[in-house]
């Protein structure tokens, strides 16, 4: 079920998006985040969209699964949530969207080992992607929703 970002139920999100896409200026990000708890693992999809210089709006849709097992799992899952989303959306709506991966491309981090993979994935489906630290929709906006969830749920 998606909400907005008040909570409110979004019975239709394609129809939510649709309706704000009829302004040409709006922008669409879709970016994923994860929490993994001791057993099950959290995952928030957020679609935003943006109208520059004039705001935006958040849906975004919680998934719970059983804990995954590696950070690879886990962020490829990420990955296809946020694909799924942007494939439902571009069929209907005739708009460029960005993906965000919450991965990084500096070696200093365990992500970068799958950035060329995801990023590939990515622009394989046919979407725009956008890796940290440019990928603020699953590094700032879906983080901070999958947090919350976690620590509103403990």
């Amino acid at each position: 079920m998606w909400k907005s970002l008040s909570g409110v139920p979004i019975p239709d999100v394609v129809a939510a998006v649709g309706e704000l896409t009829r302004d040409s200026r709006v922008v669409l990000h879709i970016g994923t985040d994860s929490q993994e708890g001791s057993r099950n693992t959290d995952y928030v999809t957020v679609i935003a969209a943006l109208t520059p210089g004039h705001g935006g709006r958040v849906f975004y849709c919680h998934k719970t699964t059983t804990r995954t097992k590696s950070l690879a799992q886990r962020l490829f899952h990420e990955a296809e949530l946020s694909i799924e989303t942007a494939h439902e959306l571009s069929r209907a709506l005739a708009i460029e969207i960005t993906v965000h991966v919450d991965a990084n491309e500096d070696e200093r981090h365990r992500s970068s080992n799958y950035v060329q993979a995801l990023a590939g994935m990515v622009v394989g489906n046919g979407f725009r992607v956008h890796l940290k630290p440019d990928s603020w929709c699953a590094t700032h906006v879906a983080d901070r929703l999958v947090k919350s969830r976690r620590s509103s749920a403990a």
